[in-house]
C-alpha cells in the first residue's frame, strides 16, 4: 500500500509519499518542499489574495502530479494557520479541489498538534511524559503526552513570521524588538505554563524548521554540517547565545548561514519564540525531531488501513485485494464503508428491517464503489460495476456479486429504475435490497467527498417528517456531497434533515432528501 500525504503551512508546503512496510512501518518513496509562503499573500483583512491561490495551485498540482507517477490515487492535503485563519479559507480550498482535484481540508490548531505529536513520537523515543513545542509560521502549538499520543494540545497565535511582521522593524532588528516578542510569547503562555510545565522526568521536544536549523547551526563544525539533527539535544541557553547572534546580522548575512538561506528573514523571531517557551516551561534542553505533521498524517494513515485489513473477513480481505489491483483510493474506500455501516447499523436500530446479508453486501460494495475510475472517470459507477462482475471474487456466490455490482452501479448519478436492464433482471426482494443498500452508499459516499476521512456519524433519529443525521467533522464539501446523494434515501426512508454540530443546516445546505 502506498499513501501520499501533504501538508499547507504559512512558510510552505510538504508532500511525502511513502510505501508501507510491515504493521506500522513505511519506507519513503519521495519527499517535496514547496515555499509557498502563504503568509506572504494576505490581504489586510486576512484573505489570502490571488497570488496566494495561485502558489498554493502550483504547489497542488505539482503534488498531484507526483502521487499519480508514484501510483497513488489521491493526496491527502491539510491545511493550517494560513487558510484556518483566513476568512476566505474555505473558499480558496473549495476553488483548489476545482482547480487540481485536491482539497486542502483545514484542521483546527488541536488537530494540528495532535499530528504533529504523533510524527514526532515515531522520529525519536517519546518516555512517559513528553511536551511537544512545533512552531509554524502563524502558529505555536503545545502538546503534551505519553509514548503514544498527545492528551492536551494548545494552539496559540505566535508563529515565526506572524512575531516578525508584529515586532521586527529594523535589519537587523533591535534587542527592544526581540525582547517585544519573547514578552508577548511570556503573556500568551502564562495562563497555559503549568499545564506544559517541566516536571521530573518530563522530555521536551521541539519539531520545526525553525528547530532545526537551530540544532544544525549549533552542530555545526566549521564548514562540517551533521547529516540529520534528529535526536540532537539543544541547550536552552545555548539557544538564547545563537538569538542574540542572529539578531545582530543583517537579513543577508543570516542568509549565508547554514540552514538559514530560506528563512532568514523569520529565523530570529522563531528563535525568539523557542527560547521564550522554553524558559516559561522550565526547560533547560530539548530534543529536536525531523518528524512532523505530515509523518503523523501518515502514520496514521497506515495505522487505520492496518487496523481495517486485520478486521476483515476471508471474503472481504478478497475485496481489499480487489480495491489495491485496481488502484482504488483505499482511504476514502474505508472512510465510506465505516459511515455506510454505521448508518445502516442505526436505520436497524430504528426499526427498519434488512435481510442478514446485507451488512456484508454494503461492505464489498462500499470497497469497491470506486474501482471504475481505473477505466475513466466519467461514468465510473458503470465501469465499477464491469469490473467487480469480472474481478473474481472469492467467497461471493454470482448472486452476491450481481448485486455488490448494481450498488456500486448506483452509488452516483441516477438511483435504480425499472428502464435498467440488470436492475429489471433482478427477482423484486433483490430489486427493494439494492435500492435501499445503495440509498445508504450514496449519503455516505456523499459525507466523504472531500476524502479527508474527517466525518462521523453521531446520531440518526426517526421524525415524524422523515429521519434527522447528526454529524461532526464535516466540512462544505462534504456537506454539499450529502445533499446532492440524499435523493434515494428520501425515496427508501424518508426525507432526510442534517444537522452539524448540534445546528440545524440552513435551509438550502442541509435539507436532504425529497
Amino acid at each position: 500500500m502506498r499513501v501520499a500525504v501533504a501538508d499547507v503551512g504559512t512558510n510552505s508546503s510538504h508532500l511525502l509519499i511513502a510505501e508501507a512496510r510491515g504493521e506500522g512501518g513505511y519506507r519513503v518513496l519521495d519527499a517535496l518542499k514547496d515555499r509557498t509562503r502563504l503568509g506572504e499573500c494576505l490581504d489586510a483583512a486576512g484573505n489570502l489574495t490571488p497570488e496566494g491561490e495561485e502558489r498554493l495551485r502550483a504547489a497542488l498540482t505539482q503534488f498531484r502530479a507526483l502521487g499519480t507517477a508514484a501510483g497513488v490515487p489521491e493526496v491527502q492535503v491539510y491545511a493550517t494557520s494560513a487558510l484556518r485563519e483566513a476568512p476566505n479559507g474555505e473558499a480558496v480550498a473549495l476553488r483548489m479541489r476545482e482547480r487540481t482535484g485536491l482539497y486542502p481540508v483545514i484542521i483546527s490548531g488541536e488537530r494540528e498538534g495532535e499530528l504533529t505529536y504523533l510524527g514526532a513520537a515515531h522520529s525519536v523515543e517519546f518516555g512517559a511524559d513528553n511536551v511537544l513545542l512545533d512552531l509554524g509560521g502563524g502558529s505555536l502549538e503545545l502538546a503534551r503526552g505519553g509514548p503514544d499520543h498527545a492528551g492536551d494540545v494548545l494552539s496559540v497565535p505566535l508563529g515565526a513570521i506572524r512575531m516578525t511582521r508584529a515586532h521586527l522593524r529594523g535589519d537587523p532588528p533591535t534587542r527592544a524588538e526581540v525582547r517585544a516578542v519573547q514578552e508577548a510569547v511570556r503573556a500568551a503562555l502564562a495562563p497555559h505554563a503549568a499545564r506544559f510545565s517541566v516536571r521530573p522526568g518530563t522530555q521536551v521536544v521541539l519539531s520545526s524548521g525553525t528547530a532545526e536549523a537551530a540544532a544544525t547551526l549549533l552542530a555545526a563544525h566549521g564548514d562540517t554540517l551533521p547529516g540529520s539533527v534528529n535526536g540532537l539535544s539543544v541547550a536552552t541557553a545555548d539557544l538564547g547565545a545563537l538569538l542574540e547572534r542572529t539578531r545582530s546580522l543583517s537579513a543577508a548575512r543570516r542568509a549565508r548561514l547554514p540552514g538559514l538561506e530560506k528563512r532568514a528573514g523569520t529565523v530570529v523571531a522563531g528563535f525568539a519564540v523557542l527560547h521564550a517557551a522554553l524558559e516559561v516551561l522550565g526547560a533547560g534542553r530539548a530534543t529536536v525531531s525531523e518528524g512532523a505533521l505530515r509523518e503523523g498524517m501518515l502514520i496514521e494513515e497506515l495505522g487505520r488501513h492496518v487496523a481495517y485489513a486485520r478486521g476483515l473477513s476471508a471474503r472481504q480481505r478478497s475485496v481489499l485485494e480487489t480495491a489495491e489491483r485496481f488502484g482504488a483510493n483505499l482511504a476514502h474506500a474505508r472512510h465510506v464503508t465505516a459511515l455506510a455501516r454505521d448508518l445502516l447499523a442505526r436505520l436497524e436500530g430504528a426499526g427498519e428491517r434488512f435481510p442478514e446479508e446485507a451488512r456484508s453486501l454494503l461492505t464489498a460494495a462500499t470497497g469497491l464503489h470506486e474501482v471504475g475510475q481505473l477505466v475513466a472517470q466519467s461514468s465510473h459507477h458503470k465501469h465499477s460495476a464491469y469490473l467487480i462482475r469480472h474481478a473474481g471474487l472469492r467467497g461471493f456466490t454470482p448472486r452476491e456479486i450481481e448485486l455488490v455490482a448494481q450498488l456500486a452501479r448506483y452509488h452516483r448519478k441516477s438511483g435504480p429504475k425499472p428502464a435498467h436492464p440488470e436492475y429489471a433482471a433482478l427477482p423484486p426482494t433483490d430489486r427493494a435490497l439494492v435500492a435501499r443498500l445503495a440509498a445508504v452508499l450514496r449519503v455516505a459516499d456523499g459525507l466523504d467527498r472531500s476524502h479527508a476521512g474527517q466525518v462521523r456519524v453521531q446520531n440518526l433519529t426517526r421524525t415524524p417528517s422523515g429521519w434527522t443525521l447528526t454529524v461532526g467533522g464535516a466540512n462544505p464539501l462534504d456537506l454539499a456531497g450529502a445533499r446532492d446523494k440524499a435523493d434515494l434515501w428520501g425515496r427508501e426512508f424518508g426525507p432526510l434533515t442534517l444537522m452539524v454540530a448540534g445546528e440545524a443546516v440552513p435551509e438550502g445546505k442541509g435539507m436532504l432528501g425529497a
